[in-house]
């Protein structure tokens, strides 16, 4: 048996995905569709667990208060545990001319997160923040908080170095999103559309599950 934990903000939980909740759940769905059809015709499959761990509005601060105890509970017995971490979008959003979580304390929360994670002996993958839409880069939200692109290419620069600092896979959902990016977003600019959830998934499950 194997465990697929995901961490993340309300990208992860999947909540503007009407059609199936998702990337996050679109993986589980995936990894249940398969162990059915090996049910079925008695081939025999692995089981694999796939928790969607994503809260709505959560920074590197809130991920680092649970993390550990929410992380333990949902490991797998044969050590075969996947951890992804998808965080950055609000973290690095301004509101009254500060960040939520300024780049340094963003780096040590998810560093402490992997480094908790490789002591367990899990296999960690970060994921890069989306980007937002034309419309609101540098615009204040309906929250008043402020995203601009050349900081979604910061926090994703300190991502990178981070995979390679620990030597743990980066996956980048930046590029492939940003190619066409208007068509995989809500009208707030920011969350992906079910669209935006399908290529999400696409580029996160052929690296997870090829």
């Amino acid at each position: 048996m194997a465990s697929i934990i995901c961490f993340g903000d309300s990208i992860t939980r999947g909540e503007s995905d009407a059609i199936y909740g998702g990337w996050a759940d679109r993986i589980k769905t995936r990894c249940l569709s398969r162990i059915i059809s090996a049910t079925v015709s008695g081939s025999g499959s692995d089981r694999i667990s796939v928790f969607n761990m994503g809260i709505s509005g959560e920074t590197t601060n809130g991920l680092i208060q649970r993390f550990q105890h929410e992380f333990v509970t949902r490991l797998a017995d044969d050590k075969q545990n996947t951890v992804l971490f998808g965080y950055g979008a609000n973290d690095l959003a301004k509101q009254d001319g500060n960040y939520l979580v300024d780049i340094e304390t963003y780096i040590d929360n998810i560093s402490r997160c992997m480094e908790f994670s490789l002591e367990k002996d899990a296999n960690v993958v970060l994921i890069n923040v989306t980007p937002i839409a034309a419309q609101l880069d540098g615009i204040p939200n309906v929250n008043n908080r402020i995203r601009n692109d050349e900081t979604i290419r910061r926090y994703n620069q300190a991502l990178l170095t981070l995979s390679v600092k620990y030597s743990v896979n980066l996956i980048d959902v930046y590029t492939p999103f940003n190619d066409n990016k208007e068509a995989y977003l809500t009208a707030d600019g920011l969350h992906p559309n079910s669209a935006g959830h399908e290529l999400l998934y696409q580029v996160i499950s052929s690296s997870l599950l090829s």
